[in-house]
């Protein structure tokens, strides 16, 4: 495995990792992840729910499957990753299509709708997912890969993940500011 396919694990296991913690890690959280699904299809309450749980169970499989040291985990890790990140770009790009108005509850925090921005970062995050799984298929030299440079590969993958998972918010910084109404 080269060194890109370890950047590009530990960038989706950031991704993932960051997606969970914010769909579970608070009161309430879960619950406000498996509203914001219900304007994506339409599903009973009680189908909401179970897939909402799906999707949690699923990211943490992926997660899991991306940070074990055990090739056979990784290269199904990397597969994994790339076809969950797809269906997400492609529920995403149907539910904006139509003009449906959800709030982007990704990572659990944000009260943004969704938007072309999150059909382009799933897919760009499925397309690197995809190229990390190529890459994860070519073996390694003679002798491994050097630890120090698998080191400095998970880093920046890790950085560009959680970076990717604040995006949103980094770019709000640089819109201009509305005037408020008190001035």
């Amino acid at each position: 495995m080269n060194y890109f396919a370890h950047g590009v694990r530990a960038l989706l296991t950031a991704v993932f990792l960051i997606a969970v913690v914010g769909k579970v890690g608070r009161a309430g959280a879960f619950s406000a992840f498996a509203d914001s699904l219900r304007p994506l299809a339409a599903l009973s309450a009680p189908a909401v729910r179970t897939v909402a749980l799906a999707v949690v169970a699923l990211e943490g499989a992926v997660c899991l499957a991306l940070i074990l040291p055990y090739t056979p985990a990784t290269r199904a890790g990397l597969p994994a990753a790339t076809a969950l990140l797809a269906v997400f770009t492609v529920v995403i790009a149907r539910a904006v299509g139509r003009g449906t108005t959800v709030r982007c509850r990704c990572f659990g925090r944000s009260t943004a709708p969704l938007g072309r921005a999150h059909v382009v970062r799933n897919g760009l995050l499925a397309s690197v997912a995809g190229a990390g799984a190529a890459a994860a298929m070519v073996t390694d030299p003679a002798g491994g890969p050097d630890p120090g440079m698998v080191a400095v590969a998970w880093c920046a993958g890790a950085v560009a993940g959680g970076l990717v998972t604040v995006a949103e918010d980094l770019v709000s910084l640089f819109r201009p500011v509305t005037p408020s109404m008190t001035e």
